[in-house]
């Protein structure tokens, strides 16, 4: 019973050895474990201070965006009025500019008309039997209702008119038979610039002939076309050519004749 008894102590023993080691284990398992827990918990709170951290800047970033925005739309709107006021600015300079060369030229058409008027009232007749000496301006305002189509009965009251309207005083035109002579003034001016004109070309590109008849008398025009930065730019050599009947061979003749003169 003896022997029983001390196996059976030794044996108690044994397992209160064996258990006071598990228990050792198990408080060592245990530590680690709630180590393993602190530090967790200790990297979670630096998680959790990271993100506090972030959120603040995200939350500066967001104020700083929309204070970004602010101030870009802000500049916008200023760029917008200032563009506003510049174009405002160009279109009334232009505006000036365009009034300040109106008015040059009123200033300047109303000093050419006061010299004209000296220019007229200077004139004096000529001789004893009358006669008026015109200066140039009148002849070529004369020229220019010429070219124009105006009958030359018909610009004697124009100038009238035309003076009574702009200056306000009537004066006494140049006569019928005067502004009929000034035909003679043009044809000798149309004739001496297309002479210079087709001096100057290098090559006549076209010529062009048409021919009409009054009271059984036959005339013919000519123009002669030059080439000019790829355009026809027509020349009236001639625009009454008095041709002695309507026939091929007289009109060639009446054709070379001008030119020639030409």
């Amino acid at each position: 019973m003896q022997e029983r008894l001390d196996k059976k102590n030794e044996h108690i023993l044994e397992e209160k050895k064996k258990r006071r080691v598990a228990v050792a284990k198990e408080v060592e398992r245990r530590k680690a474990v709630e180590k393993t827990l602190d530090d967790l918990y200790d990297w979670i709170g630096e998680l959790h201070a990271e993100i506090e951290t972030e959120k603040k800047k995200a939350r500066a970033a967001g104020k700083d965006s929309k204070a970004a925005k602010q101030a870009k739309i802000k500049a916008e709107e200023m760029s917008n009025q200032r563009l506003a006021l510049l174009t405002d600015l160009r279109s009334e300079m232009y505006n000036l500019k365009d009034q300040l060369a109106d008015e040059s030229k009123q200033r300047a058409a109303l000093e050419r008309m006061q010299t004209i008027q000296l220019q007229i009232k200077k004139e004096r007749p000529l001789g004893r039997g009358g006669g008026s000496r015109w200066p140039v301006h009148v002849v070529l305002l004369i020229c220019e209702f010429l070219v124009n189509g105006t009958p030359p009965s018909a610009i004697r009251k124009n100038i009238q008119s035309s003076s009574a309207y702009f200056t306000g005083k009537e004066i006494v035109p140049p006569s019928v038979n005067f502004i009929r002579q000034c035909r003679t003034v043009l044809q000798n001016m149309n004739e001496a610039l297309s002479a210079l004109r087709l001096g100057k070309a290098e090559s006549w590109h076209q010529l062009f002939t048409d021919g009409t008849s009054r009271r059984q008398i036959a005339f013919q025009n000519l123009v002669i076309a030059l080439m000019e930065n790829g355009e026809l730019d027509p020349v009236i050599v001639s625009s009454c050519m008095v041709v002695k009947d309507e026939t091929s061979e007289n009109q060639v003749k009446s054709i070379l004749d001008t030119v020639s003169q030409v």
